[in-house]
This record gives C-alpha cells, sequence and structure tokens, in this order.
C-alpha cells in the first residue's frame, strides 16, 4: 500500500497542537494515562495483526472452494473463482479504496493520534512536576496488566 501519511493530516492534529502549547486540560490520574497508554498500544497491535491476515488472505494461492478446478465440459465452478477474487479484493486491494486494509489503517492512525494526544499531555504534567514525573514512573513500572479497554474511565459532562 502506498505510503500517504505525509498527504493526510493527522486525525486529532488539533489537541495534540493545543495539548503541547499547554492550552487543553485533562483531569485524569495518572494511574489511567498508563491504561490509556497501554489500551493504546493493544488496540493498535490487533489492528497490524488483522492487516497481516488480510494480506495473507489477498495471497493466498489456493482457498479448495473449487477456484482452480479444471474445467471438463460445464464442470467449472465460475462461482468459486468469484467468490475467491471479491474476499482478494476486500482483504487488500488497490482496486478498492474501501478493502479492509485501509480501514484499519484508519483505525490505526486514530488510535495512535489518541495515544499521542494523551502521551502529551502526561508529559506536559510530568515535565513540570518531578513528584508527578517519579508517580509515573513508578505506576507505567509496576500497575498491574488489566484487559484493555475498561469501561468509563473518561467522565464527561451529562453521562
Amino acid at each position: 500500500m502506498a505510503n500517504d501519511d505525509k498527504a493526510q493530516p493527522s486525525p486529532l492534529a488539533n489537541l495534540i497542537g493545543e495539548a503541547r502549547d499547554g492550552r487543553l486540560t485533562v483531569r485524569m490520574d495518572l494511574e489511567k494515562f498508563v491504561y490509556v497508554d497501554r489500551d493504546c498500544q493493544y488496540f493498535m497491535d490487533q489492528i497490524r495483526d488483522i492487516q497481516a491476515r488480510m494480506s495473507e488472505v489477498s495471497r493466498q494461492d489456493t482457498w479448495g472452494l473449487g477456484e482452480k478446478f479444471e474445467p471438463q465440459g460445464d464442470r467449472d465452478l465460475i462461482s468459486a473463482k468469484t467468490m475467491v477474487s471479491r474476499w482478494r479484493e476486500k482483504s487488500q486491494s488497490t482496486q478498492n479504496p474501501n478493502n479492509i486494509y485501509a480501514v484499519m489503517e484508519s483505525h490505526y492512525k486514530v488510535i495512535e493520534d489518541f495515544q499521542t494526544l494523551f502521551r502529551t499531555v502526561r508529559e506536559r504534567i510530568t515535565s513540570v512536576d518531578t513528584d508527578q514525573a517519579t508517580k509515573y514512573q513508578d505506576l507505567e513500572a509496576n500497575l498491574p496488566k488489566q484487559p484493555p479497554a475498561q469501561a468509563k474511565i473518561f467522565s464527561w459532562p451529562g453521562l
């Protein structure tokens, strides 16, 4: 796939810029920053795994559905050939911009931006307060693993 990172702006570029400039306020325990970072990394790893599988699907030589069946009279399995062709195209094809690989890449970029946003906020907090920096380093090293994406780590007005 072509690398269009430079052509498309980051989905959360404005928020990340505001965080870097200190114009964004986030109220969250340092412990939550650790878990958000881990959850983002977990989901990005899962997306890369899905993309690798889709690459395998697009390159798989034979599927065992009769798509390689040698025609003898009218016994050619056209539907199997069509189905395999569609799966290959949907998995990772330059002809189909809405293929699974490309869609997952757009999800990856959003999650990567969220990770960058929260890292930026956390870095601003810990860069001005050495006690907070020490506390964060301790949390990052010692917090136990937990399943990703625990519900309600953020609170929004009215929810």
